[in-house]
C-alpha cells in the first residue's frame, strides 16, 4: 500500500466550526493505513508558498477535543492569490513534504484556489490528489445544501435579534438598525426571522423590516416602512446584510478608502447600518442606532448550533475517507437533511463549487418587510436547533403602542 502525508489548507474566513473539521480530518487521517504523517500549512495557502508547516499528526484526542470546540483557524486563514512563481514555489512544498494528499478548507474562493492547485501540479508533474472541504458562514457555495459555519452564525444572530427586539422595546429608543454580514448575499441577515415565533408575528417581536442583498434596496419604500411600523408599534428593529444594493447594482453603502480594502483588493464593507441611521435620522426625525456584531457572530461557540457541528465533523471525515478510496479534484457537498442515500453527502467537481455564488432561491423570496418565505425557514430552523432564550409575551398589547417618540 502506498503510504504518503496528508497536507491540510486553512482558506478564507474563520468560522465556529472551522476547527471542528480541522479536528475531524487529524482524527480520521490518523486512523487510515495510507498516511504517513498529518501536516498543516500555516496561514492558508501562504504556508506552503514559504513552506511553513506544522505537524500535527501525534495529536492526541484530547489535543482533538480542544481543537473541536476552539472558534477561528487555529492553522491560520488568508486570502491570497499566489503568482506563478508562487505556485511553483508551492509545488516543492508539496514534493519536499512529500504530499500525496491535500486538503484545502474553505468558500467559494478556496474552492477555485483548489482547482487551480491542483491543475498547476499536474502540469509541474507533481501526482498529487486534491480534495475541497466546504465551510462559510455566508451559506454561497454552489453544489452543497449547506455550508459548516452558516448554522452557527444563523443561530447567533437570530437569538441576538430576539433580545435585541427585548432591550430597545424596553426604553423610549425607537429604532435600531442590526448589521450583519453578506457581502453578496442575504444568507445571514434573512436568518434573523426566526427571532419571530411565528411567520406573521408582530408587532410582539423582532425583527420587523429585514433586507437582503438579493432584493435591490429603496430608500423612500425604507423610510416609508419604517415609519409606518414606529407609527404603529413605538419601536423597530431592522436587520441589513452590509452589501444590500440600490437598484442600479451600486451599494447602498461602500468603504471607500483604499488601505481598507482586503487582500484580493475588494472594497471593504460594512458599515450600511451606520449609515443607515443617520438617513433615518435626517429624514424622520426619529433616534435611531445602529450595531453591528461583525465577527462577533461567526466566532460565537456559546450558540454553536449542534447540527453545523455535526456537519463540519461529517465533511472533514468523508474528505479523508475520499482521498484514500483514490478520489481527486472533489468537493465534499452535504445533502438536504432528510434525504436518503444513507450518507448524506456527495463529491462534486470542484469546478462546480469554486468562485459560484448561491444566491437565496428567487423561490425563497417574497414582497413585503420579511423577504424570505416559509419554505426558507422550513430549511433553516433545523440548521439553527432551538433558539433556548425566550421573550416574554407583553401584556395584550405592547406597552408602547401609540406611544410618540419623535
Amino acid at each position: 500500500m502506498r503510504r504518503t502525508n496528508l497536507m491540510i489548507v486553512q482558506g478564507g474566513g474563520p468560522t465556529a466550526v472551522f476547527n471542528g473539521s480541522l479536528a475531524a480530518i487529524v482524527a480520521e487521517a490518523q486512523g487510515q493505513p495510507s498516511v504517513a504523517r498529518i501536516l498543516g500549512a500555516r496561514l492558508g495557502i501562504q504556508g506552503l508558498i514559504h513552506s511553513d508547516i506544522a505537524d500535527m499528526t501525534e495529536m492526541t484526542a484530547a489535543d482533538l477535543e480542544v481543537l473541536r470546540q476552539t472558534p477561528g483557524a487555529a492553522l491560520g486563514s488568508s486570502r491570497y492569490c499566489p503568482t506563478e512563481d508562487e505556485l511553483r514555489n508551492l509545488v516543492e512544498t508539496l514534493r519536499g513534504n512529500d504530499v500525496g494528499y491535500l486538503l484545502f478548507l474553505g468558500g467559494n474562493g478556496t474552492m477555485r484556489g483548489a482547482e487551480i492547485v491542483s491543475g498547476f501540479c499536474r502540469s509541474a508533474g507533481l501526482d498529487i490528489q486534491v480534495v475541497g472541504v466546504p465551510k462559510t458562514v455566508d451559506n454561497d457555495i454552489a453544489a452543497t445544501d449547506r455550508c459548516p459555519g452558516y448554522g452557527s452564525a444563523a443561530r447567533y444572530l437570530a437569538a441576538s435579534t430576539r433580545e435585541l427586539g427585548a432591550d430597545v422595546r424596553s426604553l423610549p429608543q425607537p429604532v435600531t438598525i442590526l448589521e450583519t454580514m453578506g457581502r453578496s448575499v442575504g444568507w445571514l441577515s434573512a436568518a434573523t426571522v426566526l427571532a419571530r415565533r411565528e411567520e406573521g408575528d408582530a408587532p410582539g417581536l423582532a425583527p420587523s423590516l429585514v433586507y437582503v442583498p438579493e432584493v435591490p434596496f429603496e430608500t423612500e419604500s425604507f423610510l416609508t416602512a419604517l415609519d409606518e411600523v414606529v407609527r404603529r408599534n413605538g419601536w423597530a428593529v431592522v436587520v441589513v446584510a452590509e452589501g444590500i444594493r440600490n437598484g442600479d447594482g451600486s451599494m447602498v453603502y461602500e468603504v471607500t478608502d483604499a488601505a481598507q480594502s482586503d487582500p484580493l483588493k475588494r472594497p471593504m464593507t460594512g458599515g450600511v447600518a451606520q449609515h443607515l441611521a443617520g438617513v433615518v435620522s435626517k429624514a424622520l426625525g426619529i433616534r435611531c442606532r445602529s450595531e453591528k456584531p461583525g465577527l462577533l457572530a461567526r466566532a460565537s461557540m456559546a450558540l454553536v448550533s449542534k447540527q453545523d457541528m455535526a456537519d463540519a465533523a461529517l465533511v472533514g471525515r468523508v474528505a479523508v475517507q475520499a482521498l484514500a478510496a483514490g478520489e481527486s479534484g472533489v468537493m465534499v457537498a452535504l445533502l438536504p437533511l432528510g434525504e436518503e442515500n444513507g450518507a448524506g453527502h456527495r463529491l462534486v467537481p470542484l469546478g462546480e463549487a469554486g468562485g459560484i455564488e448561491r444566491c437565496i432561491p428567487a423561490d425563497w423570496l417574497c414582497e413585503g418587510p420579511i423577504p424570505v418565505s416559509r419554505e426558507f425557514c422550513n430549511y433553516l430552523r433545523p440548521l439553527v436547533g432551538e433558539l433556548d432564550r425566550h421573550i416574554a409575551e407583553l401584556p395584550a398589547a405592547d406597552m408602547r403602542t401609540g406611544v410618540d417618540t419623535r
